[in-house]
């Protein structure tokens, strides 16, 4: 007597299979946010790392030059002080302060080329869209320990700061990093991620009681300068970018008021 046996074929069925597919999709889903938060940590904890090596040559240079940052000290080679960051921090290697511009860049930011040309001008060091850092003015070494000295470039040189979180990490003037945040750091060495009042749009950082924020209250409400990157050839801190005529490249009104010529057969 035979017995009849049903034997089930290896493999998934489709309900199966697409349950498996499903699981797999929404995993998925979740990995990618979790991913890309840590990839923003990391890149932040390496722009923080920079900002804080620059405060520390910047301390170094005052400490050979009377308690005067870079910006207030005259450049030998053009008899003048700096009037943007990229100058000020290029003064560092010119004293031999520093021999590397990479801690002038930011991840996901303005980022330099590693060279830095030869002694005595150093003229391949922090050009042009090689420095992601802004700077206070006319701070020194003595100044108040928690007023900002060094931050990412903001939109213009107006004192508080303002970033644009709508590029938010572009490389472009006054971006943010996603969600409103920017680099600052202090002159006490220190730098922290800083969340802004929003973002979307021009942002600052949030004012605390009294009306004052941590620019201005560090500073005793007065008006500081800010010395920002050079960001293209030609370009200062204290330069605007000509604002371009939206109708320029159209036709002019009195072109249009003239005689269409006939088209060729």
């Amino acid at each position: 007597m035979k017995t009849n046996t049903h034997r089930r074929d290896v493999g998934f069925t489709l309900i199966e299979l697409l349950v498996v597919i499903t699981i797999i999709a929404i995993l998925a889903g979740l990995a990618i946010p979790a991913g890309q938060a840590v990839l923003k940590m990391a890149r932040q904890n390496q722009a923080s790392n920079n900002c804080r090596q620059v405060i520390m040559a910047l301390k170094q240079f005052a400490a050979k030059n009377q308690s005067q940052y870079p910006d207030s000290v005259l450049n030998p080679l053009t008899g003048g002080t700096a009037q943007n960051a990229n100058e000020a921090f290029h003064l560092l290697f010119q004293q031999r302060v520093i021999d590397d511009e990479r801690i002038f860049g930011s991840p996901a930011g303005y980022s330099p080329d590693g060279m830095i040309g030869k002694s005595p001008a150093f003229d391949r060091a922090v050009t042009a869209n090689e420095n992601h850092w802004a700077m206070t003015a006319g701070l020194t070494d003595t100044s108040a320990s928690n007023v900002p000295l060094v931050f990412e470039n903001p939109v213009a040189s107006a004192w508080p700061p303002q970033w644009n979180a709508s590029v938010a990490g572009q490389i472009r003037p006054g971006r943010t990093w996603t969600g409103g945040q920017v680099i600052i750091g202090r002159q006490d060495g220190s730098a922290e991620v800083v969340d802004l009042n929003g973002s979307t749009g021009m942002v600052t950082v949030p004012q605390k009681a009294g009306g004052m924020d941590i620019f201005t209250q560090a500073t005793d409400g007065q008006t500081q300068g800010i010395l920002l990157p050079v960001v293209k050839a030609g370009v200062t801190g204290f330069t605007k970018e000509p604002v371009k005529d939206p109708l320029d490249g159209l036709p002019k009104s009195e072109d249009l008021l003239k005689s269409a010529t006939p088209l060729e057969n």
